[in-house]
């Protein structure tokens, strides 16, 4: 199709060409007749005036030969007209109308008699007729015959010169014409080359993979075959382009463009559809197995790492698939599975393929449900903080709290935060969402030391999204701040994937909270990297050993739990166990010489009222001691 319209566009416009060509010369040759019948009647008008001019002067001179009867002086008179090669005949008749005197070039004899009519039908001659006066007496006539050949002499020059005028316009309008097209068509296929091909990848371009979507879809519509949409996503592409710069960014889709190529069969279609987005069209396939073996080559081509600048940078991807005819039979609904699908297999972990099910629909629709009802429930102020204590692992007393945001939805109860955070953090609510609680924590914990007299702790988790905002260090001074919350009773928990994103910022980040007095911890320790030298490197004054090694004890996963402990006081950092249900547990990690614990088993999150009623009665009655 988008052949044909370039070739039918090239041909209209050579047709044009040629047309304007014919045009124009069709032009030159009615403005050259009416040109050249101009200046014919211009010529003949101003050699009749010379004819006049002449006869005028011939009646003059020969008046007194005709008085006298003198022929000789007459014609002698008469020969001297002979220097007007145009007058072919010069003749003189008597009152009577006889011929007087007479000079003549033609051949053919003069009239003897006075003609009744000069101008013969079909002559190209001029006469004129000149009566001879003398004192207003009429004594005869004077005839006066120019010949036109003169005239059509210079008419042939003119009109020789005009076509040769309008040849040389002629080929000089061809070749400019020729010099038009030329650049119309280098045009035509610069606008077609941007319309339909991404000028970073030079890969085809989001038109254009839609384009040569409709064609599978008709073509093997009409010959009942199966084909595949593959949704490519590169996972967490916007940390090479924040750290190492655009340039390398388009560097690296290129590369990534070339490896996706390779991966797939040569008659699958790779296109760029976003940002660091690509569509692969595998037509045809045998099943759904078949599209799952691409999937997986397309996976698999990710796993050696990209040379940029000199630097080796790994990258992985997610990829969604669906299918023709099984999962969607129109364009938009293949395009709406696949994304589903690659949002699916994002969830689950990114680095792999996810196949279309129709149960991820209802998980897309209520994820946009949730997006919008989070929205409003922040306009609205609906959002609650809950409050998980934690405990001295020794005495079990209150040390301080973990904040917890919860969502009380007005239909469906409170919405787990496993739900709605990480909705919040795909659409960018996550930034103003942290904000909130932390001001809200940051709030209430002022209140309850205040009203206790201690010192309690209060522990918040940090967004990686909020950590990246330049503003955020001032964001949390000014909170502190505004609450009178002192910072040293402030504690953020960072991620390791954070950590070891990009690590002078993150050193630049946690030393400018340190200055502050905030302290640090790393949430969930030893589920991702558990790099070391970011234990030596960074200002860290707390491990947070997660809930999946606690639940093992004391049956199993000790010796990961006690390499923890031991690691943590080893760099002079204390340890909190969270995810605490049973009492041997406890027990366990009280004998590991754990320093705080957090979990059910001690006590369920809970509003801002519940704790400041619990704290108020355990001061009431001298339980709450000094914070380690």
């Amino acid at each position: 199709m988008r052949g044909s319209l370039r070739f039918y566009s090239r041909r209209l416009s050579r047709n044009l060409g040629v047309g304007q060509l014919v045009a124009a010369m069709a032009a030159f040759i009615i403005a050259g007749f009416i040109l050249t019948a101009y200046q014919f009647v211009s010529l003949r008008q101003a050699l009749r005036d010379d004819v006049e001019v002449q006869a005028a002067i011939a009646a003059d001179n020969i008046a007194a030969s005709l008085m006298f009867d003198d022929r000789v002086a007459a014609r002698e008179m008469l020969r001297s007209f002979s220097h007007a090669n145009y007058l072919t005949s010069v003749l003189a008749y008597d009152r009577e109308g006889k011929l007087f005197a007479a000079h003549h070039t033609d051949t053919t004899p003069p009239s003897e008699m006075l003609p009744v009519e000069l101008d013969q039908p079909g002559s190209q001659d001029v006469s004129v007729l000149r009566n001879i006066r003398y004192r207003g007496e009429v004594l005869g006539t004077v005839v006066l015959v120019a010949n036109t050949t003169v005239i059509r002499t210079r008419l042939l020059r003119y009109s020789m010169l005009f076509g040769v005028a309008s040849l040389v316009a002629v080929a000089v309008g061809w070749l400019v014409l020729r010099r038009t097209n030329a650049r119309m068509a280098r045009a035509e296929r610069e606008l077609d080359y941007l319309a339909y091909t991404d000028p970073v990848t030079s890969l085809p371009n989001r038109r254009s993979s839609y384009v040569a979507l409709e064609r599978a879809l008709d073509s093997n519509a009409k010959f009942g075959q199966k084909f595949a949409v593959l949704i490519i996503d590169l996972d967490n592409f916007k940390t090479v382009n924040d750290t190492a710069g655009h340039g390398a960014g388009d560097q690296l889709l290129r590369k990534v463009g070339s490896a996706l190529s390779t991966a797939v069969r040569p008659s699958d279609l790779v296109g760029r559809i976003g940002g660091d987005e690509f569509a692969v069209i595998s037509a045809p396939v045998r099943d759904r197995d078949q599209a799952f073996a691409i999937a997986s080559a397309v996976i698999a081509a990710f796993r050696q790492p990209f040379l940029l600048g000199g630097a080796e940078v790994f990258v992985t991807v997610s990829v969604g698939v669906s299918m023709f005819p099984e999962d969607a039979t129109a364009l938009s609904e293949l395009l709406s599975s696949a994304d589903i699908a690659l949002y699916h297999a994002k969830l689950s972990g990114k680095n792999r393929f996810s196949g279309f099910v129709p149960e991820m629909t209802l998980a897309a629709q209520r994820r946009v449900r949730i997006e919008r009802d989070l929205r409003k429930a922040m306009e609205r102020n609906e959002l609650e903080v809950f409050y998980q204590p934690q405990f001295d692992c020794r005495s079990e007393t209150i040390v301080g709290f973990e904040a917890l945001a919860r969502w009380p939805h007005a239909e469906q109860g409170y919405i787990a935060p496993s739900d709605f955070i990480p909705v919040a953090e795909e659409c960018g609510l996550i930034g103003e969402l942290g904000l909130w609680v932390l001001r809200r924590a940051c709030a209430d914990t002022a209140a309850w030391s205040k009203a206790t007299g201690k010192a309690l702790g209060l522990a918040v988790n940090v967004s990686a999204r909020q950590l990246r905002e330049r503003a955020f260090v001032d964001q949390v001074g000014q909170i502190l701040r505004d609450t009178g919350l002192p910072a040293a009773q402030l504690e953020l928990e960072l991620t390791e994937s954070f950590l070891m994103g990009d690590v002078e910022a993150a050193l630049a980040f946690m030393r400018a909270l340190r200055e502050m007095g905030v302290k640090l911890s790393i949430d969930d320790f030893g589920t991702g990297y558990s790099s070391l030298s970011y234990l030596q490197s960074f200002p860290i004054d707390r491990l947070k050993i997660d809930r999946s090694f606690v639940q093992l004890l004391p049956e199993d996963g000790f010796t990961m739990t006690s390499a923890i402990i031991s690691l943590a006081h080893g760099f002079d950092l204390s340890v909190v166990a969270e995810g605490v249900e049973a009492p041997s547990q406890l027990s366990w990690l009280q004998g590991a010489g754990c320093d705080y614990v957090q979990g059910y088993l001690m006590a369920r999150p809970m509003p801002a009222s519940a704790v400041r009623d619990l704290l108020l009665a355990q001061t009431a009655s001298r339980q709450v001691p000094e914070p380690a």
